[in-house]
């Protein structure tokens, strides 16, 4: 029996005096006497009223009805026979649903009506309470999780998720995917999370890398007065050390984030490179009628002065100073040709100027047959500034003891200032060594 009926048999006999004192007959209160069946909150019950109307059977058991309970017929209804009297009355219920809270109001008599009429789609979802546990008039808590399709992405897979699940973690759970020490979400794990939302698994790695790296030469320069200003020469090549430089890397799913240096060790010490550099003043060349005069004729025995000793005689008259070169061998035209003095080049054969400088084996001879084929009085007709068997400039010429124009000097003359330049500057004098 429902709590509201319990002094039922009282009400009715009270009822029934006042009724038989007015209409004074046992036939009359049978008829008037109604079975009705009377519901509350679910709870129903079957009673028998002389009410008039639904109202009149309220208040016979003192049901009082507030505006926001629900009853069934009105309480103006008239009372028949067999009529079912339903009444729901308001509840209030602390409402969660995944994570949001409000405070609802509700007819409803169970956890499961409460959310159908509160419009909360309670299908495989996690409740706090059963959904057929009957509500109180006051401190209904209801929590709801609701299901979700939520997508997990971790290690460049994709991870599908659909359960009740309400934070972050939960579902991070649900797909087996594993977090080892330093990774994380792309949210933070008590995140609450939204039916078709992404996370994302970052995998994040510390790594100790050892690079090795170069040091550097350093260029030290030296002063010389064994060389000319603007000269120099390497007297040591230099080499590069080499470092071992240990990063501690940082990446977050292969991309690096963050490199820092932690150590640093000399493998190999670098060894510097040393140049000297030349500090000895220049000597304007001597202006000499012999050394043009000279110079004049070389330009008439360029040609011929890959020949032997005859074709150089040959060459030596084309250049015209006396005419009386002409008379003698190849050799003594050669010496009395140039206009210059006895020691002029053409005091040895083609053959023996080979042999002076030591035959096809030698790089002497490859100079001498690159620069000049071997003719001591061979002139750059493309510059007319490079002389005699080693195209000496007339500057280097006069810096290697020389005086004049080498074209004016004997062929061993030649020979000994070249193996002089040879010895201070290295055979990068010549591009045919």
């Amino acid at each position: 029996m429902i709590d509201f009926l319990k002094n039922r048999k009282v009400q009715i006999a009270a009822q029934a005096v006042v009724i038989t004192g007015l209409v004074g007959g046992t036939g009359a209160v049978v008829t008037m006497n109604k079975p009705v069946t009377l519901e509350v909150n679910g709870q129903a019950e079957e009673i028998r009223t002389f009410g008039g109307t639904v109202g009149d059977i309220l208040d016979s058991h003192e049901i009082d009805v507030d505006k926001r309970d629900q009853v069934k017929p009105g309480v103006g209804t008239k009372v028949d026979r067999d009529m079912t009297i339903t009444v729901n009355t308001a509840k209030k219920v602390a409402l969660s649903v995944d994570g949001k809270e409000t405070n609802e109001w509700t007819n409803a008599n169970t956890v499961g009506q409460a959310l159908a009429d509160l419009g909360v789609d309670a299908k495989g979802a996690d409740l706090n309470a059963k959904a057929s546990q009957r509500l109180k008039d006051k401190g209904n808590d209801i929590e709801v999780t609701t299901s979700k399709d939520l997508t997990v992405v971790a290690d460049g897979k994709d991870h599908k998720v659909s359960a009740a699940v309400g934070t972050a973690k939960e579902a991070l759970k649900d797909t087996g995917v594993k977090l080892d020490k330093d990774d994380f979400l792309s949210v933070p794990m008590s995140a609450e999370v939204s039916d078709g939302q992404v996370l994302t698994v970052n995998r994040v790695k510390n790594d100790t890398v050892k690079d090795k790296q170069a040091i550097k030469a350093k260029v030290e320069t030296k002063k010389s007065g064994s060389l000319y200003e603007g000269e120099t020469k390497v007297e040591t090549e230099g080499k590069d050390g080499e470092k071992q430089v240990t990063y501690k890397v940082k990446t977050i799913n292969g991309e690096e984030v963050k490199k820092e240096k932690k150590d640093e060790k000399v493998v190999s010490e670098p060894k510097a490179k040393v140049v000297i550099q030349g500090t000895k003043k220049k000597e304007a060349p001597a202006d000499t009628g012999g050394s043009d005069s000279g110079a004049s004729g070389d330009s008439g025995s360029g040609d011929s002065g890959s020949g032997d000793s005859g074709d150089s005689g040959s060459g030596d008259s084309g250049s015209g100073d006396s005419g009386s070169g002409d008379s003698g061998s190849g050799d003594s035209g050669d010496s009395s040709t140039g206009g210059g003095s006895g020691s002029g080049g053409g005091d040895m054969s083609t053959a023996e100027i080979k042999a002076m400088l030591g035959g096809p084996g030698s790089k002497w001879y490859q100079v001498a047959k690159c620069e000049s084929e071997f003719n001591p009085r061979a002139v750059n007709k493309s510059n007319n500034a490079h002389f005699g068997l080693f195209q000496f400039k007339l500057q280097t010429w006069q810096s290697m003891g020389g005086s004049g124009n080498p074209v004016d000097a004997s062929p061993r003359e030649q020979f000994e200032r070249a193996k002089k330049l040879q010895a201070a500057a290295g055979w990068g004098q010549w591009a045919c060594a």
